[in-house]
Formats: structure tokens, sequence, C-alpha cells
């Protein structure tokens, strides 16, 4: 039996739409672009847009249009009958185009959807909803990027230890890392550049793609009917031809796949053994039983975000191959996943920024760090300086055993070369004291933290402000 209480809440299953614990897993910018009534008024609009051309190309009476105009709007609109009708129809958009029917006095609510169909008002509602969420992943990516050139030049010649298999292998600095990021972020920002200019195409061509039903006039029907729309149009329908959603899915899995390497890198440093980077304090969520622990709770539901989205950019990519000219079967798997994608992206740069924003950067847990095998994470500088007197697999035979004999014997690796009568009288003082300074050898780090940093510099210059 039912719990009666369940009738007095909505009942929200999904944490997207949680009103109690809200936006753990959304945000509220991203969230409203896809919300229900809001998607109901664009297809409202679409309608309005559709008649007010063919009333100005007198292929439907002016008065008609007028009508429909003024109440192409949701509070115009019965939504009690429309849900009554979405309890028998199966068709996605006919009981809200009812009510837009029902609603037009005069009998002009017969010019309602004149000539277009149901996929054209769907396709071209998700591709608004996909520009406006673009501006906000643009604006979001152009924020961190400008966050991630303040640290990297804060930072670009902050010693670290460099790790590679997950241990320690040379010295490097935190500003090279994050140098690293910001590569991938410039990248993501001109696709997304590239995606605003081949996906804000709307789709207007009646049931197979051949804009039989709109008459003599139809190129100009479709072309003024998405200009007033603020999107091109394409005389070539894309009812089955869904690359472009399928890119913006793979760029999209980009770029959360970028957000969970930040967030996996600063959970990794943040371990207390490590203790090099931390999470905002604000951030931090302390566990239910030990107080004394700060949890990296944000970089863990970015990393849990980008796992939703990368598989959500695979139900999308198949159902890419459509059957004929309309295959419902593909549409629908692509219209469910599209908002989760788009929501689960923004929430995850969003959280990203937010982490970025504030990062504790542990300069002195670093070059701590650093020195755990002072002699030995310099081995690389030391093969190259004995190269040149004994050649290089000489020099690598050799260090690798006196490597090996350090540690067995609890030595470092200074002592060793320096008492190895084959080695000891290869290096000057200078160079021996070199070992005792690893935050020395980050090679060229600095100036290719510099460039990096320059050459983003002079490509935000020729950035739009926003994508729209």
């Amino acid at each position: 039996m039912l719990n009666p209480m369940v009738h007095l809440y909505n009942m929200n299953a999904h944490p997207i739409d949680f009103e109690i614990n809200q936006n753990v897993f959304s945000t509220p910018e991203v969230t409203a672009i896809f919300d229900e009534r809001t998607r109901y008024q664009r297809w409202l609009d679409f309608e309005a847009s559709l008649a007010k051309v063919q009333a100005e190309l007198e292929i439907i009476p002016a008065e008609a249009a007028i009508e429909i105009c003024n109440k192409a709007k949701l509070e115009h609109i019965d939504l009690e009958e429309v849900r009554r009708g979405y309890q028998k129809s199966r068709n996605s958009i006919v009981p809200l185009l009812n009510g837009l029917k029902a609603a037009c006095d005069h009998g002009y609510g017969e010019y309602v959807h004149y000539g277009a169909t149901t996929q054209d008002v769907i396709d071209t509602s998700e591709i608004l909803e996909i520009r406006d969420t673009l501006s906000i992943v643009y604006r979001d990516l152009r924020d961190l990027e400008a966050k991630c050139l303040e640290l990297a030049i804060r930072h670009k010649s902050t010693p670290i230890a460099a790790r590679t298999h997950g241990q320690q292998a040379l010295p490097t600095t935190f500003g090279m890392k994050v140098a690293v990021w910001l590569s991938e972020i410039r990248r993501h920002i001109e696709r997304v550049k590239h995606l605003n200019t081949v996906l804000c195409i709307g789709q207007l061509s009646g049931a197979v793609g051949t804009m039989a039903a709109l008459g003599p006039k139809a190129f100009e029907v479709v072309e003024r009917t998405l200009k007033d729309l603020g999107l091109k149009h394409s005389p070539l329908a894309w009812h089955t031809s869904r690359d472009s959603i399928g890119e913006l899915s793979a760029v999209f899995s980009l770029v959360v796949t970028t957000c969970t390497k930040i967030a996996n890198e600063i959970f990794q440093l943040q371990k207390i053994e490590i203790s090099e980077l931390r999470e905002p304090s604000a951030n931090a969520a302390s566990s239910s039983t030990m107080p004394h622990k700060q949890n990296p709770v944000i970089c863990q539901r970015i990393v849990a975000l980008s796992r939703h989205v990368r598989h959500l950019s695979g139900t999308i990519m198949e159902s890419l191959p459509h059957e004929h000219e309309r295959d419902a079967r593909c549409l629908w798997a692509e219209w469910l996943a599209v908002p989760q994608l788009c929501i689960y992206t923004g929430t995850a740069l969003n959280y990203t920024l937010n982490v970025i924003s504030g990062l504790n950067v542990l300069e002195e847990n670093m070059l701590k760090n650093l020195y755990i095998q002072k002699h030995f994470i310099v081995s690389e500088w030391l093969l190259f300086r004995l190269s040149h007197a004994m050649g290089k697999m000489a020099a690598m035979d050799k260090l690798r055993l006196l490597s090996k004999e350090a540690r067995d014997g609890g030595k470092s690796l200074k002592d060793a070369v320096t008492t190895d009568p084959e080695l000891k009288n290869l290096l000057g003082e200078d160079e021996i004291s070199m070992l005792d300074h690893p935050e020395r050898y980050i090679g060229q780090a600095v100036r290719i933290v510099e460039e990096t940093v320059e050459n983003i510099r002079q490509q935000r210059m020729i950035d739009p402000e926003e994508v729209k």
C-alpha cells in the first residue's frame, strides 16, 4: 500500500530535482535551462515564430498569427488539461499543441504547427538549450583558465616532486603542472567556440525532411523562422544525421575528463602522507564519526560526475546510426541523455572552478617531500654528468648498482658516489653540492610556464566575450 504522505510532496526521484538536498550534482543555472516549463515555453516560442513568419509571407491569416503569438505563453495554456492529454497521448508535443489551439479564439488555433512536425520543434528546442549551455561552459572555462593562469605564474618556480608510475621521478615546478592543465583548458575553449558555430542550427523541414507541407515558400519560412529564434538553418534536415550532437557529447566528455584530471591530482596530493594541495577549507566535509577528518568531497563529486558524462556520451554515440528518415528509438535515447550530459558537465566545471579559486598550495610540504629522496631524485643529473667521462650506458649501470647499495645499506646516494673509487674524482665540489639541492634541477620549467602563459594570454585577447 502506498504511503499517503507521499502525495504531500512532489515525487522527485533524481538528485537533479531534489528540493531538500539541492544542487549536489547540479547547479541552479544549468538546471534551469532544462526546466520542464521552460522547455514547453520554448516549444510555444517556436510555434509563435513559425506563425508570425507564415503570416508575413501570406501563408496564414495575419489575425491568426497575432492570436497564436498572443496565446503562445504558458499562462494562457490549461496545463492541467495538457497533463491529462499526456496520460493518453504517446506523442511528445501534441497535448501542448492542443492546449495552444484551445487557447486561441475564433478558430485560429487551426493554424498552429502549420506544416511543421514534432521533431522540428523538439530538435530546435534542444539546440536552444545546448546553445545556452555552451554559453555557460564557455564562460566557466575561460574563468577557470584565468584562475589557472594566475596559479601557474605564481608558482612557476615552486619546486615539487614530479611523479611517474606513481613514484617520485624528478623535480619539476607546481606551475609546470598547472601549465599542463592550462593547455587542455585552452583546447576545450577552442572546441566550444567551434561547437557554437556548427551546432546552432535549427530544424524545420516537415515529416521526412522534404518541406512538402510548408508549401512553395518553404525555404523562406524555414530561414526566417529560425532566424527569429536566433538560429541558423540548413536546407537539409538533420532528423537522422546527429553527428553534431555526438561531437557535443565528445567535447563535453573531454572537458569533464580534464576536470577529473585536476580534481584527482588534488585528491591524491591532499593525502596526509603527501599534503601538498588542499581543497578550499570552506568546501571541506567532516566525517560523521571522525572529527579530525576533512574530506575532499568536491573533488570526489567532480570525478563521479565525469564518469556519468562519459557514459552518457556513449549512449549518444550508440544512438547516432538512425534508420531511414526517422528513428524514435535513437531520438529518445539522445533526448533523454542530453539534459543530464549538459547539467553534469556544467556542474563538474563549476565545481572545478570553485576548487581552483580557493586552492591551498602547501609549498613547504612540496619542498619537504622533494627532499625525502634528496640525492636519489637527481640521479638523472648525475647520469648525464658522468656520461661525459664514462659513457651513458656505463654510467647508468654504475648508478643503478650504487643506488641499490645505498638503499639497501641505508645511506645516501651522495655518500655512495663520493666514496666510490671510480667516481669520486669525476665530480667537482660544486657539482657534488647539486645533490643537496634537488630544487635547482628543474630544467626549463620556468621558461616553459612563462611561454605557455604568454601564448594563452595572446589567444584570450582574440576570444569573444561570450558565445551565443
